[in-house]
């Protein structure tokens, strides 16, 4: 079945419906820093450094986004990258702001906190997605983007709502919103990618080679990250029992009674199973 990647669809179906509906949840909870995190610390710090994180995942992912739009074969493929070029401008956008909001409350700036969390093994991997955006090559920039760099991350956005929600239910309503429109640019991507290719095997093996390399290196990158802020969070849920007391880890697992090793491990799985499924419908499993 075909999918209506026309910009008239994505209007009515994301900005007019999703997103209206998005703000006003945002809206009824208040953005206002909750007390929680400004009587501790640790625990400030922790949400600076995670929203520091997203930050740098979504200002990669605009730029590369926007540079797709300039490098699209096909009208299909310009509407998508357009459509996914706002879509990342919104997240970078608020969660830009939250960073903000958090740098302030403890007297410092967000470029500390980019600084501070961006570890060189992403940095070398977002300079690769940038070399190849301005290399020219639209499948490889797709490639890197949407089906390694967005396919290992979305499926961490669940876990990333079910710790904040407790905490700061504001962040977990934007990670929320983030893996909805992040999950469609996933979807997409595969299919657009699996179209471009079905007819030249040459460039479907060299594509493929591409994403098992760019996928090594990032999945390096996500056990470092995995590894940190689970350790982290394990911590702040041992000083704070009561406040993560009917927090899920998974649906109908609580954080409390998932081990520290459980938590790093099954994170880590979901992210191969659902990267793997991607890779596959993008035909170049």
């Amino acid at each position: 079945m075909a999918i209506d990647l026309s910009i008239s669809r994505w209007v009515g179906a994301v900005p007019a419906n999703q997103w209206a509906r998005e703000d006003r949840s945002l809206e009824a909870l208040g953005s206002a820093l909750p007390e929680v995190i400004l009587a501790s610390r640790p625990l400030a710090e922790i949400h600076r450094l995670d929203l520091a994180l997203f930050v740098v995942f979504e200002e990669a992912s605009l730029r590369v986004s926007g540079a797709l739009t300039r490098l699209a074969p096909n009208l299909e493929a310009l509407n998508f990258s357009a459509q996914q070029t706002l879509d990342e401008a919104r997240h970078h956008e608020v969660f830009e702001r939250r960073l903000r909001l958090a740098s302030t409350a403890l007297g410092m700036n967000t470029e500390d906190a980019r600084e501070a969390i961006l570890i060189p093994s992403l940095k070398r991997f977002i300079e690769r997605c940038y070399e190849v955006a301005d290399g020219g090559s639209f499948i490889e920039a797709m490639v890197l983007m949407n089906l390694v760099l967005e396919g290992m991350a979305h499926p961490v956005y669940s876990y990333e709502e079910r710790y904040w929600k407790p905490i700061d239910p504001y962040l977990a309503q934007l990670v929320r919103s983030a893996f909805i429109d992040e999950t469609r640019h996933v979807a997409l991507g595969t299919r657009t990618v699996r179209a471009l290719l079905k007819d030249d095997s040459g460039r479907r093996a060299k594509a493929a080679a591409l994403c098992t390399e760019a996928s090594r290196a990032m999945g390096e990158v996500f056990d470092h990250y995995i590894s940190e802020f689970v350790g982290l969070f394990d911590a702040v849920a041992r000083m704070n029992p009561a406040l993560f007391a009917g927090a899920e880890f998974a649906p109908g697992r609580l954080i409390a009674e998932t081990p520290y090793k459980d938590q790093v491990t099954l994170i880590r799985a979901s992210i191969e199973k659902a990267h793997s499924r991607s890779i596959a419908r993008a035909g170049l499993a």
